[in-house]
């Protein structure tokens, strides 16, 4: 990063304590940017929703006033590796665009961005630093059904979206200096 700014990416899978850990960042006095804050917020634009009506048929509702259907969302994509292919490269560059945006415009030296697709994307070069957040599997898994009251089926296909940090090599993970 440029102006002598570090960004370091917080990562890990659903349930991992990745909220946990931000706001223990934030507690300590240090900028946090939170993707899943970005997206709430680009789901609130239209050109946005315009483009996963397309993306989605059936997801998005209105012809004026565009409306989301989150759930619907989730159902598609968490069952079609097609549709969560389609959603998530859409989403995601917007999502990386407004991080290194806000840090561009912001005073901080140090700051801490929640990024829960980092490797699934290979956007960890990007950073100047990784903090991966892991957690026991069953931990993981109660902590998603309470949370967004979802089944246990419903979390495991989540968990399977994403990448697999258990059995993903940390130690061969590089960041630039």
């Amino acid at each position: 990063m440029q102006n002598n700014k570090k960004i370091i990416a917080i990562t890990g899978g659903i349930g991992a304590g990745k909220s946990s850990v931000l706001e223990i960042v934030k507690g300590l006095g240090y900028l946090v940017i939170e993707s899943d804050q970005i997206v709430k917020n680009l789901y609130k634009k239209r050109r946005v929703l315009r483009k996963i009506k397309t993306i989605l048929p059936g997801c998005v509702s209105g012809k004026v006033i565009l409306k989301p259907n989150k759930k619907l969302i989730a159902e598609r994509i968490f069952n079609s590796a097609s549709d969560y292919e389609k959603l998530t490269g859409y989403l995601t560059p917007l999502v990386i665009k407004k991080i290194f945006s806000t840090a561009k415009n912001t005073k901080n030296k140090l700051i801490f961005v929640e990024v829960p697709l980092l490797f699934e994307r290979s956007y960890q070069d990007l950073f100047d630093g990784v903090i991966v957040v892991k957690r026991e599997l069953n931990a993981r898994i109660e902590s998603v059904i309470k949370r967004s009251n979802l089944t246990r089926e419903q979390v495991l296909e989540r968990i399977k979206a994403q990448v697999n940090y258990e059995e993903m090599s940390l130690e061969n993970i590089t960041c630039p200096a």
